[in-house]
């Protein structure tokens, strides 16, 4: 992860999985960036747009990958990407319909990807490393993250 994207990854939200925490890292680094970008403006331009979903796809498609090389259980993890997915295309054509807020739509993205990582994605990192690790458990994956800490 460099350090101008490094900046924008809190560090409770760092999974140690080093592929994840750069893309986590490069998506919130595009958020403030389209944030800024934004201020002259009530809409997204529509290549700034395409590249966050473009973004967001080879996100969810890497953490796939990495579930599926490592004999992790990812369905559930998958739909809420795939529900994500199509409600961020949504909110953003709504944006370029003039329906809502812009950055409506940009702190919504911000609040579910963060929230997701919290809820999933330490989660993730912890399997992946328990697997590398040879200490996987394939009967309790994917449990809150909450419950994990508790």
């Amino acid at each position: 992860m460099n350090q101008e994207t490094a900046a924008f990854l809190p560090s409770a939200l760092v999974v140690n999985i080093q592929e994840i925490d750069d893309q986590h890292a490069a998506l919130f680094s595009r958020l403030a960036a389209l944030k800024e970008l934004c201020l002259d403006t009530t809409d997204l331009p529509l290549a700034e747009a395409e590249a966050l979903m473009n973004q967001l796809r080879e996100h969810c498609a890497t953490e796939e990958r990495l579930a599926g090389e490592n004999g992790l259980i990812f369905s559930a993890h998958a739909r809420k990407h795939q529900m994500m997915l199509k409600s961020i295309a949504k909110a953003i054509d709504e944006v370029h319909h003039q329906k809502i807020d812009v950055f409506g739509v940009l702190r919504y993205i911000e609040y579910w990807f963060e929230r997701h990582i919290r809820e999933e994605d330490l989660n993730l990192g912890r399997d992946l490393q328990q697997v590398s690790s040879s200490l996987y458990d394939p009967e309790k994956p994917f449990t809150l993250a909450r419950a994990a800490a508790a």
